[in-house]
């Protein structure tokens, strides 16, 4: 068991410095192809620069410096390839037209291959750095958590997995703005999905991101065969067919018109004012490692653009699918025993639907595939026992307030037993109205009801508040002032100062 421990702690995934926030299929784009792409470019630039890369026939009268300088006119000014079995043209520009133009150009065709490959890496952790969530730094927590043995560090790195994502989620619930939460048409939310009109307050800004680059990187390897074909000719995009169409019928791998290796070249010498043309004939040695390089270079591009469209499709199901989200957070909490399948189903939904969102959704998978199934179902656990916190909290919250409510119905009976002269008595009941019962706001990820709006109900309320008191004040005061005046020994200027204070309240 130790020996087993030893030899895994030398595998390449633990000596390896890489930092990964995306998909063994990304990586292959970005990381592998990239690098294969620069060691070719190193390759080639080797052969080309240290080595002898053409090598052309010259006549007998030439002396060694006149062959160097063949060899060197002829590898800059381009060669041109006519097959073995056929003659040569008379006319220069029928020449010309097979002219072979890459050779010289292939270390920075490759170099700019690495780069473009790389773009999409660079757009990735741009944009996702912006929405506030490091995913670098939450997938290399997620590695240490496995690899760590205490339990005090073990404990701060799921605490750290935890804040982070929680602060996300609710920074996102808070940023919520009133018309993003109107309910959109179905013509609006296809606009919204393929147009990417996306935002950390949709919940899917980090989602439609990642989709975005994985179509980068599609479009990136189905066009660098196009781009490759207009750069070497010849129909290269179906370079790969004739190659498999040989091996299967057994013929022998001699020249290529891709890649020829016997080409001619004609220049001109000027001897004591006469010119005198030449044609040669080259071995472009340097070719045996185009060839190769290209071919390679044909399958792996073909093989990376079906692994992308495979993986594109793939997270597009696992992130956009409501089903299959609910279904991925339900299978990591039902390995807990905090989780009750059958009392708690609508509440799982609500907690994949509507707090962890597609982004939430988005970056637990993306932890599960960087680190492990263990680690993402601790994640989703905790996520789990806080949002029932809250929603159980809510719930009292709301209860609370009904009680409260219940209490708070003020019915105030006024009686005014007046003995007058004549022996009547008088009551008046006057009774306060009934103010509208007002729920508690919700949190914000619970209902539909912005922030905004809950401000703007408040200042109604206090607003109808004040005028529903002035109004029973008034009333009182009326009520006073008649039950006053009937009587008849009352000194005439208080009645005149009641009278003029109705009229100021009123």
């Amino acid at each position: 068991m130790e020996l087993v421990r030893q030899l895994a702690g030398l595998s390449v995934s633990h000596l390896r410095q890489f930092r990964d926030d995306d998909s063994y299929v990304d990586r292959l784009s970005h990381r592998y192809t990239t690098t294969i792409c620069v060691v070719f470019a190193i390759l080639v630039t080797t052969k080309q620069y240290a080595g002898d890369p053409i090598d052309c026939w010259v006549p007998a009268q030439f002396k060694p410096s006149y062959e160097a300088y063949t060899d060197s006119y002829c590898w800059i000014a381009n060669t041109y390839y006519i097959p073995i079995d056929q003659e040569l043209p008379d006319d220069e520009s029928s020449r010309r037209n097979k002219d072979i133009l890459y050779y010289q150009w292939v270390p920075f065709i490759l170099l700019f291959q690495a780069f473009l490959f790389y773009f999409p890496r660079i757009v990735w952790r741009t944009l996702n750095v912006k929405s506030g969530l490091d995913l670098v730094n939450l997938v290399d927590a997620a590695i240490k958590y496995e690899q760590v043995e205490q339990y005090e560090s073990r404990d701060r790195i799921m605490s750290y997995l935890i804040v982070n994502i929680e602060r996300y989620i609710s920074a996102r619930a808070q940023l919520t703005r009133h018309h993003i939460e109107k309910r959109f048409s179905f013509l609006r939310r296809f606009f919204q999905l393929f147009f990417f009109c996306s935002n950390r307050h949709y919940g899917n800004y980090l989602v439609i991101v990642y989709f975005l680059v994985k179509l980068m990187w599609l479009v990136n390897a189905l066009a660098q065969l196009f781009l490759l074909n207009a750069f070497l000719g010849n129909d290269y995009y179906l370079f790969g067919f004739e190659v498999i169409e040989k091996l299967f019928k057994n013929q022998r791998w001699t020249e290529n018109r891709h890649f020829p290796k016997v080409t001619y070249c004609d220049f001109k010498i000027r001897e004591i004012g006469i010119n005198h043309f030449y044609t040669v004939q080259c071995v472009l040695r340097i070719n045996l490692f185009n060839e190769v390089i290209f071919i390679i270079q044909w399958f792996w591009l073909i093989s990376i653009s079906a692994a992308t469209v495979y993986d594109f499709l793939l997270w597009l199901y696992h992130c956009t699918v409501p089903r299959e989200k609910v279904h991925f957070v339900r299978r990591h909490l039902g390995i807990m025993s905090s989780f009750h399948p059958q009392e708690e189903r609508q509440l799982a939904r609500d907690f994949v639907l509507h707090y962890l969102k597609d982004d939430g959704v988005f970056v637990t998978r993306l932890l599960s595939v960087n680190s492990s199934d263990l680690v993402v179902t601790e994640i989703i656990n905790q996520l789990w026992t806080r949002f029932k916190t809250i929603n159980r909290l809510h719930s009292s919250s709301q209860g609370q307030h009904q009680i409260s409510h219940d209490n708070n119905i003020n019915t105030s009976t006024l009686g005014a037993n007046l003995n007058y002269q004549n022996g009547n008595t008088s009551t008046h009941n006057i009774q306060r109205p009934r103010m509208s019962r007002i729920p508690p706001p919700l949190p914000s990820f619970l209902h539909r009801t912005t922030h905004q709006q809950l401000i703007n109900d408040k200042r109604k309320r206090s607003s109808i508040s004040c005028r529903t008191g002035m109004k029973d004040a008034c009333r009182i005061i009326v009520k006073l002032g008649t039950a006053l005046i009937t009587r008849e020994n009352e000194d005439g200027l208080a009645i005149g100062r009641l009278a003029s204070t109705v009229e100021q309240v009123s």
